[in-house]
């Protein structure tokens, strides 16, 4: 199964692993015990051709050819780059103009700077946009592209690394590869390339895509004009199991909650975290977690030895940890603290596992450092040396079977739930 997983993995096409989450007829919750979305019909993902009918999730666009270290040109006016540099100086999200290209293709476009804990003036991330001043516009099915480069992730794989893992499982994801990014004719630095959270991003993972998205579980991000958001109020209060089973697919928010303990995601909604997750109110089965901003997946690398900001990652509980900065959100307590719905994510996390293979991920390491290696020694804005770039791709080879191991020997101990917080 692990030479079949990472020859999979590393295709834009469904994983499958166990039961397939592609499975046609029905609720997958009941059918295949995996929670993805299935559907027989047609749906345009932009530059994927037609040829017939459909599943869910429908294959990633070309940016988003694992294969491929794509490469972006971003061009500017002198007034508008000038303007966009100062806006990072006030800590400002505003648009300006740019004329984007890729392989030929050119498209006016708005990009902005982007970044929480991650922002940095030394090397500017970026959000581009195809639809700020048209609403249709799109650029092969994509309304924006999200460039990432956080200061603590030497080895800019981590998000790649972590999304095929929530594909694997049948859970929603987002695509991802690097990108090579040249401003104004002169290579500017490397990036991940990932895919945002968004309508586009619903009608790829899902068959039913035109219920509420909500960013951080609270700012709506689809369905503006009616913003009827009744049920995620209902949601937020509810007191009893029952109520929530009533709202939200259970099954599915086990499963994604458990899918962030095994790798873990030190800075998501598993731990508490508020700000980086999204929740979709899915029109049949109820509320959804999608993953988001997974850059502090398998620990960080933000040290010039490679090690970690949080030492202890490795070897944290993946049922009752909390982000020290944060706190575990009610909702996922009153979840874990029942017995059934424990038992369920410790069920879950044994799927996990089963997917977060040592070798399969050292293998994908292997291949995808070798991919971006020149053009990370060429970066001229990267936030470390080769040589720590190197350190850290080489701690992160390492904490694969650490982070495996902990998960091995807590599942073998037993006697988890319910939760205790």
């Amino acid at each position: 199964m692990t030479a079949l997983w990472f020859a999979l993995a590393c295709t834009s096409t469904t994983l499958v692993v166990g039961e397939d989450p592609e499975d046609t007829g029905g609720d997958p919750q009941h059918d295949s015990g995996l929670p993805g979305d299935t559907s027989a019909d047609t749906a345009d993902t932009g530059d994927v051709e037609d040829t017939g009918p459909q599943t869910w999730p429908q294959p990633c666009s070309s940016l988003y050819d694992p294969d491929t270290l794509v490469e972006f040109d971003l061009d500017f006016e002198p007034d508008d780059l000038a303007t966009l540099r100062g806006y990072c100086s006030q800590g400002n999200q505003g648009y300006v103009p740019v004329k984007f290209s890729w392989q030929g293709e050119t498209v006016d476009a708005q990009v902005r700077l982007k970044g929480n804990w991650s922002w940095s003036c030394d090397k500017l991330q970026f959000v581009v946009s195809f639809n700020e001043d048209d609403p249709d516009g799109r650029f092969h099915g994509q309304r924006k592209l999200v460039l990432d480069a956080p200061w603590y992730d030497r080895t800019v794989l981590h998000e790649r690394l972590a999304y095929p893992l929530f594909e694997a499982r049948g859970l929603p994801y987002s695509c991802a590869n690097n990108a090579r990014v040249n401003i104004d004719g002169r290579y500017y630095g490397l990036y991940a390339n990932l895919e945002r959270l968004d309508k586009e991003y619903l009608e790829r993972n899902f068959e039913e895509s035109d219920g509420n998205l909500y960013q951080g579980g609270a700012e709506l991000k689809t369905n503006e004009d009616v913003a009827d958001t009744s049920r995620l109020t209902a949601l937020n209060a509810a007191t009893s199991i029952e109520e929530l089973e009533g709202l939200a697919d259970l099954d599915q928010a086990v499963a994604e909650w458990a899918m962030e303990a095994m790798i873990p995601a030190m800075d998501n909604y598993w731990a508490g975290v508020e700000i980086n997750y999204y929740l979709y109110d899915h029109p049949s089965r109820g509320f959804v977690w999608l993953p988001y901003d997974l850059d502090i997946s398998f620990g960080d690398s933000a040290y010039s030895d490679g090690s970690l900001v949080w030492p202890d990652t490795v070897g944290v509980d993946p049922l009752t940890y909390e982000h020290t900065g944060w706190q575990k959100e009610a909702l996922a307590e009153r979840v874990l603290s029942d017995r059934h719905w424990c038992g369920r994510f410790v069920e879950e996390l044994v799927l996990a596992r089963e997917v977060y293979d040592p070798g399969t991920l050292e293998a994908q390491l292997d291949v995808w450092s070798e991919q971006i290696a020149d053009a990370y020694a060429d970066d001229p804005n990267a936030h470390a040396s080769r040589s720590e770039h190197e350190a850290s791709v080489a701690q992160l080879r390492r904490f694969f079977q650490d982070r495996a191991d902990v998960v091995d020997a807590w599942l073998a101990d037993g006697d988890h739930c319910p939760a205790h917080f």
